[in-house]
């Protein structure tokens, strides 16, 4: 995907590992309604947004949550210890083979909180055991890093950077990720800044990039995405901002037509009540492949409710972006549901379903695309002593593709999973 949308090749959330005590969550507090300040202005602390959920696998979900406050800055390794049930490891409809599969995952994360700045990064890697097909098996089956940091440069400058990266020796299978069950990475880095120039009026200027890659033997394609995004807004009331910005993505795909697609696009923001808002902005996009010149609307709508223990919320986009394994460039539309639980008495809950299409964009590209994916996530996390949790979680991937797609990848499958978490926070005063 773009770095609109998911991040390609993300591992899939099974279940939620969550090791410091959950206080009230990062993503709660820039759900809910933004400060405002004097004479009608709406204060915009951060610049884009952090990754969505979905983009944290379970050994780091933790990092959504706000750290015990002893100190500026914690130090949390941790382990984990699960049992998964796959009942389709091969991702063949017309060959099912199901496996129980033993996984052994140590983290790492650390906190860094200052005044002027935020920092939140971990790392982890999952050791698999599988039961029957043994020669699956290996002490790097999965690796995953998470890393964010917001720097507050001036009352009215802040700076945010973020990466996430996802390595997979038998990956899933979306639209937008892999393409059948073999070895991938991906990374997506986001630099971003928001300039307040007046009370009123802001500039958000951000770029992206994101890396698919399939180093091992199969039939995805590899593919770099570069993004450049800036917005201005103006807030008319405390509770209208309009926005006009303009969006470029360039497509460099493996045996592939390449494709440039510019994207003006103009917006809004509404806060219906102080913790329920409302986002919509949209445009053309105009994309170039191999010569040939295509229009199609691009854009994206959400509506968030904050609340205290978490968010809910809806989301649709639409933009032209690379297909994962099966190529591009690709007509994608996403609508998607999330409902976070990140601050209740040591109980936490991600679910997240979401349906995606893609669709070549111009009848002349050398592949064809034409892939629909419905995935659903549903985590679960208990804390049972102070640094000891057990979670469990189901996931169900539904894939199809279209009689005019190259690639023909029809997935059904189900994963459950159950472990134990044990971490120790150390604080640092």
């Amino acid at each position: 995907m773009t770095a609109r949308l998911r991040v390609g090749g993300a591992i899939v959330s099974l279940a939620v590992c969550v090791l410091a005590s959950p206080a009230s969550s990062q993503e709660t507090q820039r759900g809910g309604r933004e400060q405002q300040t004097r004479e009608g202005a709406v204060e915009r602390p951060n610049t884009l947004p952090p990754p969505p959920v979905t983009a944290y696998p379970v050994e780091l979900l933790g990092l959504l949550a706000t750290p015990a406050p002893r100190g500026p800055l914690t130090l949390i390794p941790s382990v984990a210890v699960s049992e998964e049930y796959n009942d389709n490891v091969f991702l063949n409809n017309n060959d099912r083979r199901s496996d129980f599969i033993t996984g052994f995952s140590p983290a790492l994360t650390l906190f860094v909180n200052r005044p002027s700045y935020e920092v939140s990064v971990g790392y982890a890697f999952t050791a698999e055991i599988y039961a029957e097909e043994s020669r699956l098996s290996g002490p790097f089956n999965r690796q995953a890093f998470v890393g964010t940091g917001l720097f507050r440069a001036t009352p009215r400058l802040t700076l945010r950077i973020s990466d996430v990266f996802s390595f997979d020796r038998h990956a899933n299978v979306t639209a937008q990720g892999p393409t059948g069950q073999q070895e991938s990475w991906t990374n997506t880095f986001t630099p971003g800044m928001t300039w307040q120039m007046t009370p009123q009026s802001s500039v958000t200027v951000g770029a992206t990039y994101t890396a698919i890659r399939f180093p091992g033997n199969g039939t995805g394609l590899d593919s770099d995405t570069y993004g450049f995004q800036t917005t201005f807004g103006y807030a008319f009331t405390p509770r209208f901002t309009g926005t006009i910005g303009y969006n470029f993505t360039y497509l460099d795909l493996e045996r592939q037509d390449n494709g440039t697609t510019h994207n003006p696009a103009v917006g809004f923001t509404y806060f219906l009540t102080p913790t329920l808002t409302l986002a919509v902005t949209g445009g053309p996009a105009i994309t170039e492949i191999s010569g040939e010149t295509t229009i199609s609307p691009a854009g994206a709508a959400s509506l968030t409710q904050a609340f205290r223990w978490g968010s809910v919320g809806v989301q649709y986009s639409r933009s032209v972006s690379a297909a994962g394994g099966f190529g591009g460039p690709t007509d994608s539309q996403t609508a998607s549901a999330t409902l976070a639980v990140l601050a209740l008495r040591g109980f936490t809950l991600a679910f997240t379903p979401a349906y995606t299409t893609s669709d070549s964009v111009s009848s002349q590209q050398t592949t064809r695309v034409d892939v629909q994916t419905f995935s659903l996530g549903l985590s679960a996390l208990y804390q049972i002593a102070r640094y000891v949790a057990v979670f469990a979680g189901y996931n169900f991937l539904h894939q199809r593709t279209g009689g005019s797609s190259s690639q023909q990848a029809d997935i059904d499958q189900n994963r459950a999973r159950i472990g134990l978490q044990f971490g120790y926070p150390i604080n640092f005063d």
